[in-house]
């Protein structure tokens, strides 16, 4: 389903309930590039997850809760990737506001469908719903609705419907679980996959076609 280079592609990272909370962070990585998408005072945003001070990695687990702060030396970024928390900045690096500027983070790309979310490394391009079409982004939008709790995960069977989108792969089981299986990223370590199932609000709730 996806053409042209990794980096301009979208890929599912999680739901949206992942971000919820405040400091919570999900990460992945888009060949050599790492990524994370962050809770940052009720704000959720995207930046390669890489301190441009000495380009550590901020973040090294693949989701968790905790400021975006870097562990080499300590930088923390706002919303807007800039380094608000300089540890001895008066000493030893002495930015202003503007330097701070030049130093944000590169940001990424974030997309909902639904209470799907979905990342990208490019900062423009086309959207996720342009992507992955009209009637299947209305559909996942559709599904992620009708089944909100998450709970223990099923085997697929062999009679149940497969949907596939960007690095999604949906199990529709028909009496009404959805197992979504997010492989990782070309170049990802497989610490980056996720399986989640989710059941209906209701027994009784209807499926979108």
């Amino acid at each position: 389903m996806q053409n042209g280079s990794p980096e301009t592609c979208w890929f599912h990272l999680c739901m949206a309930a992942d971000l919820a909370g405040p400091n919570a962070f999900v990460t992945t990585r888009v060949g050599t590039v790492p990524l994370v998408a962050q809770n940052i005072k009720g704000r959720v945003v995207a930046f390669r997850n890489v301190c441009t001070h000495r380009f550590a990695v901020i973040h090294g687990e693949p989701s968790g809760c905790g400021p975006l702060r870097c562990p080499y030396h300590g930088w923390s970024f706002d919303a807007d990737g800039v380094p608000v928390g300089l540890p001895f900045n008066p000493t030893d690096f002495q930015l202003e506001a503007e330097g701070r500027r030049r130093l944000a983070l590169h940001p990424a790309s974030l997309a909902r469908c639904g209470r799907l979310v979905f990342i990208r490394v490019a900062a423009d391009g086309p959207s996720l719903e342009e992507e992955l079409g009209a009637d299947l982004f209305a559909r996942l939008a559709a599904l992620s609705d009708v089944f909100p709790r998450r709970g223990d995960t099923v085997e697929p069977a062999e009679d149940w419907e497969t949907i596939e989108a960007a690095n999604l792969r949906i199990h529709l089981a028909p009496d009404g679980v959805l197992v979504l299986h997010s492989a990782a990223p070309d170049g990802a370590d497989s610490r980056f996959s996720r399986t989640t199932a989710f059941y209906s609000a209701t027994a009784d709730a209807e499926q979108p076609a």
